[in-house]
C-alpha cells in the first residue's frame, strides 16, 4: 500500500528552493560584474577573475562536498552551505579590492555553493527517485530558472536603488534566514529514514523494480576507485569541463553582451531573466522526455537547439533587430536547460551505490574548472577583440563536446547492460 504522502516531494521542494537562491546568486553576478567594473575601473578579464576564483574553489571543494554528503548527510551539509553562502555575500558588501572579493565571494561563498549545488542535490535525489530520476532532477532544476528570472532583474533594481553593497547584504540575508533553518529542519537522506521507498512505491513494488528493471539491472555499488578506472568517468569529466566552460561563459557575460550591443542594463537583466523563465518549463520537459526517449537522443536534440541559440548570439551586433534578441532567448533558454537533468541522471544511472556523493563530487571538479575558465576566457577574448563573437564561438564548440560525451557514455552503459543480461 502506497503511503498517503511521499516525503520525497518535501525533498524536491527543498532542492528547488536551494536552486532558486543558488542560481539567482550565480546569475546575478553578471549584474554585479557591471557595477563592479563601473566602480573600480577594472578590465573585463580582471573583473571576471572574481567569478573564476569562485568556480575554481567550487571545483576543488567538490570532492570534499561529496565525501561530506556520504558521511554526514544533507541535514548537516546543506544548512552549513546556506550559512556560508549568506556569510560570503554579506562579507562581499565590504569589499574594496579584488583580493577582498576573492576571499568573500571567491572562497566563502563558493564553499557554500558547493554544499548546496549539483553534487549534493543530484546525489540526494538519486536516493529518493529511481524510475523518475531525470524528471525529479528536472523539477528541482526548475528552481534555477526561477532564480534567474526573479533574482537577476531584482538584483539590478536593488543595485540601482540601494547600491551593490546593500544588495549583497539583502541577498545574503535571504540565504541566512530562509535556507539555513529550512534545510536544518526538513532534510533527510534516505526514504527509509521516514519509513518509505524510492518514488513513493510500496515495499513490494520497490523490490520488484529493483530485481527486474532493465534500466538498473543490478544497481552495482561502485567505489571511487572503480569509477575512476572506468570509461564513463573520464568521458563525463571531459563533457562536464566543456559544459561548465560554455554555461558560465554565457552566465557571466550575457548581460554584458546585451549592454555592449546597445541595450539598457535593466533590459539586459530582463533578457537574462527571461532565459531563466523559459528554463523553468524546459528543464522539467527535458527531464521527462529523457526518462521516456533516452538520455542520448534527448540531449542531442537539446544541443542542436542550444547551438542555434548561441549562433544567434554570435551574429547579434549593435543595431540588431529585437526579434533576434528574443529568438536567442527562446532557443538558448530551451536548449541549455537539458544539461543539469541529463548529466545528473546519467551519473545516477551509471554510478549507483553508497559512494555516489563522492563520485558526484569528483566528477564536479571538471565542471567547476570549466566554469572558472569560461568566465575568465569570455572577458579576456572581449578585451582582445572588442566583441563577444569569438567567446561564443568557443562556447558553441564546448556544447557540441558535451553532447558527444553523453552519447558515448550512454552507448557504453547500454553495452554493459546487454553484456550483463
Amino acid at each position: 500500500m502506497r503511503p498517503k504522502f511521499f516525503y520525497g516531494y518535501v525533498i524536491l521542494a527543498l532542492c528547488f528552493a536551494n536552486m532558486v537562491v543558488m542560481r539567482g546568486v550565480n546569475g546575478a553576478f553578471g549584474v554585479y560584474y557591471i557595477a563592479l567594473l563601473e566602480e573600480f575601473a577594472w578590465s573585463r578579464s580582471d573583473g571576471a577573475t572574481v567569478a573564476s576564483a569562485n568556480f575554481f574553489v567550487y571545483a576543488v571543494a567538490a570532492p570534499l562536498v561529496g565525501l561530506a554528503f556520504d558521511r554526514f548527510g544533507p541535514r548537516l551539509l546543506m544548512p552549513l552551505g546556506a550559512l556560508l553562502v549568506g556569510a560570503g555575500l554579506v562579507l562581499s558588501s565590504f569589499a574594496n579590492s579584488l583580493a577582498s572579493l576573492y576571499l568573500s565571494y571567491g572562497i566563502v561563498t563558493a564553499l557554500g555553493q558547493g554544499a548546496l549545488s549539483f553534487v549534493g542535490h543530484n546525489a540526494l535525489i538519486s536516493f529518493w527517485f529511481v524510475r523518475r530520476r531525470a524528471t525529479a532532477i528536472g523539477i528541482a532544476s526548475m528552481g534555477q530558472g526561477l532564480g534567474a528570472l526573479v533574482m537577476v532583474p531584482v538584483t539590478q533594481l536593488l543595485i540601482d536603488r540601494i547600491g551593490w553593497r546593500w544588495t549583497f547584504i539583502v541577498t545574503g540575508s535571504l540565504s541566512l534566514f530562509i535556507l539555513v533553518p529550512a534545510n536544518a529542519l526538513f532534510q533527510r537522506r534516505y526514504p527509509q529514514d521516514v519509513g518509505q521507498y524510492p518514488d513513493g512505491d510500496d515495499a513490494q513494488t520497490a523490490l520488484s523494480f529493483s530485481r527486474h528493471s532493465t534500466k538498473h539491472p543490478d544497481q552495482r555499488d561502485w567505489t571511487l576507485g572503480e569509477a575512476v578506472r572506468s570509461f564513463p568517468f573520464w568521458c563525463i569529466t571531459v563533457g562536464h569541463l566543456a559544459l561548465g566552460t560554455a554555461l558560465f561563459m554565457i552566465n557571466t557575460h550575457a548581460i554584458a553582451h546585451f549592454v555592449a550591443v546597445g541595450h539598457e542594463k535593466l533590459a539586459a537583466s530582463f533578457y537574462f531573466g527571461l532565459m531563466g523563465f523559459i528554463r523553468i518549463g524546459a528543464t522539467i520537459l527535458w527531464g521527462s522526455i529523457s526518462d521516456r526517449l533516452g538520455r542520448s537522443t534527448t540531449y542531442g536534440v537539446a544541443i542542436f537547439v542550444t547551438a542555434l541559440g548561441v549562433a544567434c548570439m554570435i551574429v547579434m551586433t549593435a543595431g540588431a533587430p529585437i526579434w533576434l534578441v528574443y529568438l536567442t532567448i527562446v532557443l538558448y533558454g530551451v536548449g541549455h536547460s537539458a544539461g543539469n537533468p541529463t548529466y545528473g541522471a546519467v551519473i545516477g544511472d551509471i554510478f549507483s551505490g553508497h559512494k555516489i556523493g563522492l563520485i558526484f563530487g569528483f566528477l564536479e571538479i571538471s565542471f567547476g574548472l570549466g566554469s572558472a575558465f569560461g568566465s575568465w576566457i569570455g572577458g579576456y577574448l572581449f578585451d582582445v577583440t572588442g566583441t563577444y563573437a569569438s567567446s561564443f564561438a568557443v562556447c558553441l564548440l564546448c556544447f557540441i563536446i558535451s553532447g558527444l560525451a553523453i552519447h558515448a557514455c550512454v552507448r557504453w552503459h547500454t553495452r554493459q547492460m546487454e553484456a550483463g543480461n
